[in-house]
């Protein structure tokens, strides 16, 4: 029994290993017209995710705060505050590893920009989203909190229910085309040459932040496991599956199907695993606090300008941490809501702030990656603070306990 558990954990995490090396087992003999099919094919299943994901972020949280009862209001406040501290923390883990390595770096001057002759697609298939994940979010705590207010146990059943249809919908229709999903996005990065052009180009950089996200990610894996090093390895080998799909696909928001699947494994309590994970897929983002203070910090040496005092980056760094609550849900969304408060704090020309928005799409991949690994790792402490303080309510501690035997 053990060893057929063991071969089901293992089976994701090598297919889409598999399918990150097709593109260039293929390259030679797979025309580019099935390249074009397989990256617009994956285009229309995000479409429709998307369009899709306001819809199970509103169910989620409103299922689990029907089950949290009168904790619900407590529950909302405390998650705001734990990821404002653990966005603020990378922020400032940021800026000690870039203060004292960029100094040591040095970079040209040069813009590499991507000529546009990559991968294009065959079709164009767009579902406008009706509301935002955002405001799914938003409604979805209202909702839950008047559910609680109403205590109407039909109602209850039917928020409860919502949640299950979403986690079915995710399970048995999303995780099952996941390898055709990413396989378009592996083709497209293999066409435009992003992971070639970054070590080419900033090979040093990419190094840097690379090693300060994964040293950053391990550390806060292993506080998760207790300093257990087994648990560690669980861990990591649960959430390993989310890492590539955000590598491939660049979109915290397509990861978070896989991300849900791979918390729940990690907490052992589905309920949790499904609020706690849409609620902070956009903004609780630790990979790019680190990655784009790092850059922000080399781009400043590279046009020989003055790195921050601790105080004038403790601003920066404040306002950073706020703006990564109104995050679009796109690649790169980071660096364009920051990107202002970098010219107004930290003296930005436009030339700059090209350089660095460039840079940063290159390394978004990564980023990405880092993102919703920490996002697994962020579930796994605050899912434990909330039962701490008991507010884990009995449905979600059964359904915790049977999902576990």
């Amino acid at each position: 029994m053990k060893i057929i558990e063991l071969i089901a954990n293992v089976k994701l995490p090598a297919l889409l290993l598999v399918v990150l090396l097709i593109p260039f087992l293929t390259d030679s003999w797979i025309n580019y017209d099935i390249k074009s099919f397989f990256f617009s094919l994956s285009l229309t299943i995000k479409s429709l995710l998307v369009f899709v994901l306001p819809f199970i972020v509103f169910s989620f949280v409103i299922s689990c705060l029907a089950r949290m009862g009168k904790n619900a209001l407590l529950f909302a406040l405390l998650l705001i505050m734990m990821v404002f501290v653990s966005n603020i923390t990378a922020i400032f883990t940021g800026y000690t590893i870039g203060s004292i390595m960029v100094p040591l770096i040095s970079m040209p001057i040069t813009l590499d920009a991507l000529d546009g002759s990559g991968l294009h697609t065959m079709w164009v298939f767009e579902l406008p989203p009706l509301f935002t994940n955002m405001n799914a979010l938003i409604v979805g705590f209202i909702a839950g909190m008047v559910v609680n207010l109403l205590d109407i146990q039909r109602l209850r059943e039917l928020s409860c229910k919502a949640g299950d249809v979403s986690s079915w919908f995710l399970k048995h229709l999303f995780i099952p085309i996941l390898p055709f999903f990413i396989l378009g996005f592996a083709y497209k990065l293999h066409a435009d040459g992003i992971l070639s052009q970054a070590i080419s180009a900033y090979g040093r950089i990419l190094l840097l932040v690379i090693v300060s996200q994964l040293a950053y990610l391990f550390i806060y894996f292993f506080m998760a496991a207790k300093c257990s090093f087994p648990v560690f390895m669980t861990y990591v080998g649960n959430v390993f599956p989310a890492w590539l799909t955000g590598l491939s696909t660049v979109s915290s928001a397509a990861t978070m199907p896989v991300l849900i699947d791979s918390t729940e494994k990690n907490i052992g309590n589905p309920i949790m695993a499904r609020t706690i994970v849409p609620a902070t897929i956009n903004i609780h983002t630790i990979g790019s606090a680190i990655g784009l203070t790092i850059l922000a910090l080399v781009t400043l040496n590279t046009f020989n300008m003055p790195m921050p005092d601790l105080q004038s980056f403790a601003i920066f760094g404040f306002y950073y941490a706020l703006a990564k609550f109104s995050v679009a849900a796109v690649p790169g969304g980071v660096i364009l809501v920051v990107g202002p408060i970098l010219q107004s704090l930290m003296g930005f020309s436009d030339e700059m702030l090209g350089l660095i928005t460039a840079v940063y799409m290159i390394f978004d991949p990564f980023g990405t990656a880092m993102n919703v690994s920490g996002n697994g790792a962020f579930a796994i402490v605050f899912s434990r603070l909330c039962q701490s303080l008991g507010l884990n309510s009995d449905n979600d501690k059964q359904e915790s306990e049977s999902s576990v035997a």
